[in-house]
């Protein structure tokens, strides 16, 4: 058994047979040799949008299309984003910590001679770089 096919005018007269005649949904679908679901759905799309009813042809209405175009962006831009994320470098393993040495220390000019010692023991014991130090 092959599925019907119906044009857009007999769709269009079908519903004006309930509407303006009068006759009954079930009446009518007899009638027609229909399903009382599928003429009450026709109705149902002719009354939202009467002149986006009936396209045929697979055509989709404006917003169906718009919304099938906002769903293959998404899957787009969530591909994207995995590529993305899986080329995105990894995170040391360990935290980083900065002394209060290692900060005095990266505050120092490098041409300064006690940082070219060493730095660490001289900020132990509290020694200025003589270029930066206030007389």
């Amino acid at each position: 058994m092959t599925r019907r096919k119906f044009t857009r005018e007999f769709k269009i007269e079908a519903v004006r047979l309930v509407t303006e005649r009068a006759v009954a949904v079930a009446q009518a679908a007899r009638d027609l040799d229909l399903a009382e679901s599928v003429l009450r759905r026709w109705m149902r799309e002719l009354t939202t949008a009467p002149a986006a009813a009936f396209l045929g042809n697979g055509q989709m209405r404006a917003d169906l299309a718009e919304i099938a175009a906002l769903k293959k962006e998404v899957a787009r831009l969530r591909a994207e984003r995995d590529i993305l994320k899986k080329a995105a470098p990894t995170p040391s393993p360990g935290p980083m910590t900065t002394t209060k040495a290692s900060a005095r220390i990266s505050r120092w000019p490098i041409a300064c001679p006690i940082a070219a010692r060493s730095a660490l023991t001289a900020s132990r014991r509290g020694a200025r770089c003589p270029r930066t130090a206030p007389n």
